[in-house]
Formats: C-alpha cells, structure tokens, sequence
C-alpha cells in the first residue's frame, strides 16, 4: 500500500479537499502577488507570463510532484521521511543530507520572507487610516521609506505575524492550518476577483490585458525567460522541504498527480488575477509597469489615490496580501517545526515558539539592511568587490545557491536515488510504462540541466 507505515499513526488532512485548499494557500502566497506582478512589469509582460506558465507545467509541476512523492512515502518531516526512506532501503542514507539543507534553507528563507510580509501588514494598516488619500509621488516613495528606515517598526510587524503563525502552527494541523486556510484561502481568492471587477469598470482593462497576455517578439530577451523559469521553479518552494511535509499529511488513497496539477493551477490563477487587479490600476494612473520591487508599495497607492473607490480597493489589496503572508508563513513555520521534532526531544509548543522566536531575531538582520547596515557590504571584508547588503546575499544565498541545489537535488534523488517501483507506487504509474520512463527522465536529466543552467546565467 502507498505511504510508510508509521504514516497510519500520523495525523492526516481531514479530506482532501482540505489538503488541497492548504497546498495551495500555501503555495499561492505573497510571491504569486508580489513577486509575480513586478517581474512581469519588469519583463516584457506577456512574454514573461507565457514562459512562466510553461515552466511551471513542465519544470515546476513535475518536481512538485517527486518532492511531495516523496513526502507520502516517508510519512515524516522533511528529515523524518529521508530517514525512513533510507532505513527502509529504498534510498542510500547520505540522502537523508538533504532534510538538514532543506531545513536550513527554509529557516534562512523565512527569516527575511517575514520582514516582506510584514511590509504588506504595515500597508494594510496605512490603507485603513487613509494614508494613501492625496498622496502624490514624494509622499509614495516617502511612505515606502519611512517603511525601510525603521527596523523597528519591520520587527514589530513581522513579530505580530510570526505569533499569529506560531499561535496556528501550535495545535494540531486540523484544528490550526487546516481551519485558517479553510477561511483565508478562499476568501483570497474571493478578494482578488473583486478587486478584478473593480478594476474592469473603473481602470484601463484592455490595456492591461493587452500586456499581460499579448506576445510582442520586441520584448523578448532572455532575461525575460530566465526570470520567469526562476519564478515558476522558486514559486512553488522545491528543495526547501515545505511541500514535503504538507504531503506526509496526505492520505494515501488521494492522487498525487491530481494534487500537483490543482496546486500548479491555483499558482498561476493567482497570479493572472494579481495582474489583471493591479495592472490595470497601473495604467490607469500612467504609471510604468517597470517599476520594480516597488511598483506594489510605491505605484499602487499613488495610483489608488487618485481612483474612485480607491481607499476600499487598497484596504482590499493589502488584506489579501496579508492573508497570503498568513497562510503562507503557517505553513512554512509547521514544516520547520516537523523536522526540528524529529531532532530534539521537546514538545511541539515548545519547538514552534523557540523557532518562532529565533527566526525573528534574525530577521533582525535584513531589517537593519536597509537603513543601519545598507552601506555594509559583507563581501567586501573579504576583500571581494560586492556592494551586495547583508540582506541581498542571504537573498541571494538562498534564492541563487540553496533553493537550486535543494530543487536538483530532490530531483536527482527521486529520479536516480529512489528505486523505481516505490516512486511508481506512490504516483501510481505501472512500472516499465511511457509515463513513468518520461517522467524519471525529466527528474534525472531535464530538471537539473535547466536549473543549473538557469543558476549559472544569473550569475
């Protein structure tokens, strides 16, 4: 039968559905809004948009679903299921290396992914006491740097998600995760397609359409494409264990495959209903989409201000912003607090406030980047010419260099270091069939050459 046998004893999703809506609340968080929208202004629109969407199916889907194959078969952590898998003899055991690279990956991650979610809880509170009503583009970018002068106020906001997520991830997953993102998950998508509506009837639809999903052969660099293969791969978390642990939740008699193909959907829904809310406010208020990082803290409310029904559309924007940061983050925290279990003999309220606690203390370190230690360039100590901040290389450190390796690194291990007929059991495909052979091909050779190649062009 599917799924390791301690797995009976676990505690699993109380349907499927449930499963699914937590995957993808999970899945479907601040960089399927932020991220998304900015690298698409930034990168030729639809140009950006098609690739993202191939690559998601072919390189993203595909590696979601070993990394959460191999989740159902351990029935663990992303520690936990390594280890069962290798005592089992169904992987060598340096294998099991790689839970401990995911878990430090996901705890760096996370540390810095806080202080971004906390920006959108600070905007959400300027949204509702009107801060954006009037303003013009001094006062945006003022606004925005008042945001990144104050580490303090960055720790106070982010502290207050992290004890949300802390307070959720502290009971079972039924009666914490589950149940948030029963309410907040749908109720993101329900937001967004208002906010889609709004922005039919009172902003520049057409041409938002028009940029998003019109291909324009001028626009084509492969800067375009290696963004949009970067965000589809980096997206969907692979390698950082996250989805790992979601799956050894999973009960055995639920497709995997179905799984990955609703979580890989829910990512670009997401994303196309991020465009089509914010871009058409974008051009409405003449601003260029290019605008970068930014363009959600510093275009947004220059353009909301100026719109009917803006001070409702923006408290609306950076709720479902904040939502996503919530369910998001919950996740995340769960999966760091699964793994540290199966290493230390403590309680699981104890693991989660303790990692909860440590991992805002070192968010501390990309909050003070961007005021305090922005003229601090860590490489250079070393007598290497960066001007890369402390929070830019943990960026990059993890973005760039872990999150690749970790990602080759599931794919090499379900397509050469998993024997054949437990990854077959698991995504219950006959061993020797076209499907199964196509599929550990692309696991052995396809995504490790594009995720090499894509590390080494951004370089």
């Amino acid at each position: 039968m599917s799924g390791a046998p301690e797995a009976a004893q676990r505690q699993t999703w109380s349907s499927n559905l449930l499963f699914l809506i937590a995957a993808v609340g999970a899945e479907a968080g601040v960089a399927s809004v932020w991220k998304f929208t900015y690298l698409a202004g930034t990168n030729g629109g639809g140009l950006f948009v098609f690739s993202y969407a191939i690559a998601l199916a072919v390189i993203g889907v595909p590696a979601l679903l070993a990394e959460m194959a191999i989740g159902r078969r351990g029935g663990g952590s992303m520690i936990g299921s390594l280890r069962k898998l290798a005592g089992d003899g169904a992987m060598g055991k340096a294998w099991v290396g790689l839970g401990y690279l995911s878990l430090v990956t996901l705890v760096l991650t996370l540390s810095y992914y806080y202080i971004v979610c906390g920006w959108m809880f600070d905007y959400l509170q300027s949204a509702l006491f009107g801060r954006f009503a009037g303003i013009d583009g001094p006062g945006a970018q003022a606004l925005f740097g008042e945001v990144m002068a104050s580490p303090g106020r960055m720790l106070i906001n982010s502290g207050v998600l992290i004890a949300i997520s802390a307070a959720i991830v502290s009971t079972d997953i039924n009666h914490g995760i589950e149940r948030v993102s029963l309410v907040l998950t749908p109720l993101r998508f329900v937001v967004l397609l208002l906010l889609v509506l709004f922005a039919a009837v009172s902003a520049d639809f057409g041409k938002a359409a028009h940029f998003l999903f019109a291909l324009d052969p001028s626009r084509f660099t492969l800067q375009s494409v290696v963004s949009a293969v970067g965000q589809a791969f980096f997206s969907l978390g692979i390698g950082m264990g996250v989805m790992m642990t979601v799956a050894s939740y999973m009960k055995a008699d639920y497709s995997l495959s179905k799984a990955v193909a609703v979580v890989g959907a829910g990512q670009i829904l997401m994303g196309m209903m991020a465009g089509m809310a914010i871009f058409p406010v974008v051009f409405s208020a003449g601003i260029p989409p290019a605008e970068g990082p930014g363009l959600l803290f510093v275009a947004l409310p220059l353009a909301l201000a100026h719109m009917p029904g803006g001070y409702v559309m923006g408290v609306a924007l950076f709720l479902t912003m904040t939502f996503a940061a919530i369910t998001a983050t919950s996740v995340m925290l769960e999966a760091i607090a699964a793994a540290l279990k199966d290493v230390v003999p403590l309680r699981k309220r104890v693991i989660v406030w303790t990692s909860a606690a440590a991992i805002w203390a070192m968010g501390a370190v990309t909050a003070l980047s961007f005021s305090t230690w922005s003229g601090v360039h860590p490489l250079a100590w070393l007598g290497i010419a960066s001007t890369k901040s402390p929070f830019d290389l943990l960026d990059y450190a993890t973005s760039n260099v872990l999150m690749p390796l970790g990602g080759v690194l599931v794919a090499l291990l379900a397509g050469w270091g998993l024997r054949a007929s437990v990854l077959a059991d698991e995504v219950r495909w006959p061993i020797g069939g076209a499907t199964l052979a196509a599929f550990r091909v692309m696991l052995r050779w396809v995504i490790p050459a594009v995720v090499l190649a894509l590390f080494f062009l951004m370089l």
